[in-house]
């Protein structure tokens, strides 16, 4: 048990009390962000606190923190349970009050950290289809809301069936993303990545490799994913991991995903900035 970040105040999580009546366990009306953290640094944290300004806007909440005062309160929760290595749970949830239309825009917030590990060389992963649900092409799509039931079931899906991760679909049958994992596709030396507008989350570590790579954004089929010649995905946590193999499909070729995986890692040796 460590000290978590409550509201205003920093407390021991076995006195951490959630009330019945907090909206997003009523509602899920809230949404959260997990952040790496490395040699005690948030790890590209100006991506993740431009995704948490963008959770503010489309759940009409009001932004009551700036990139300073969030950065200073991760720090200090930092500095009081002693990581290094590991991550932050960022979790919002609306002021309670009212039902389906609330009485506030304003946030509660609770901050917790998880030890972890530095980027890391990942194991290839295999990868199946799940089409039972489908995720709206919204704005809703692109954040980290709490109602992450399409993921959920894409997850257990892939379990039972014995694989690591299922690409999920939205409405108009593209396939946009791994259940906690943002997805890129190489064909003939170009990388692909599905648009946002798709309805996939706008990934940190996306933006990430969007920002040290030169990437297309466009629709993916499951013709485009199997006939490509590299399959990988990123999320916040692991970087970039390649896959496998997506059902019958076989990959061998890894070399993106091992080149943009060794760049966060020496980055991770030295980290000095955000």
């Amino acid at each position: 048990m460590g000290v978590v970040f409550r509201n205003s105040e920093f407390i021991n999580e076995q006195d951490l009390v959630i009330r019945s009546s907090n909206r997003s366990f009523n509602y899920g009306d809230g949404f959260f962000e997990t952040i790496k953290i490395i040699n005690t640094k948030p790890f590209n944290f100006t991506s993740h606190y431009a995704r948490y300004s963008l959770a503010c806007e489309v759940l009409k909440l009001k932004n009551e923190e700036t990139v300073v005062s969030l950065l200073l309160v991760i720090n200090k929760l930092i500095n009081k349970n002693k990581l290094i290595n590991g991550s932050v749970k960022i979790h919002i949830s609306r002021k309670e009050g009212g039902r389906y239309q609330p009485k506030s825009k304003g946030c509660e917030i609770m901050i917790n950290t998880y030890s972890g590990f530095e980027f890391e060389q990942n194991t290839p992963v295999s990868l199946c289809v799940f089409s039972d649900e489908v995720k709206t092409m919204g704005r809703l799509s692109n954040i980290k809301s709490v109602n992450a039931a399409v993921s959920v079931l894409g997850a257990i899906h892939a379990k039972n069936l014995g694989y690591k991760n299922a690409i999920l679909r939205n409405t108009k049958g593209n396939y946009i993303e791994a259940t906690n994992s943002s997805l890129f596709i190489v064909k003939d030396s170009v990388i692909y990545t599905p648009p946002l507008t798709d309805g996939c989350i706008d990934g940190t570590m996306r933006a990430w490799v969007l920002n040290n790579h030169k990437i297309i954004e466009k629709s993916l089929s499951l013709a485009d994913i199997k006939q490509s010649d590299e399959v990988f995905i990123t999320n916040a946590l692991t970087g970039i991991t390649a896959a496998n193999g997506v059902e019958e499909t076989i990959f061998t070729d890894f070399n993106y995903a091992d080149e943009l995986q060794n760049k966060l890692i020496s980055l991770s040796e030295g980290l000095l900035e955000y």
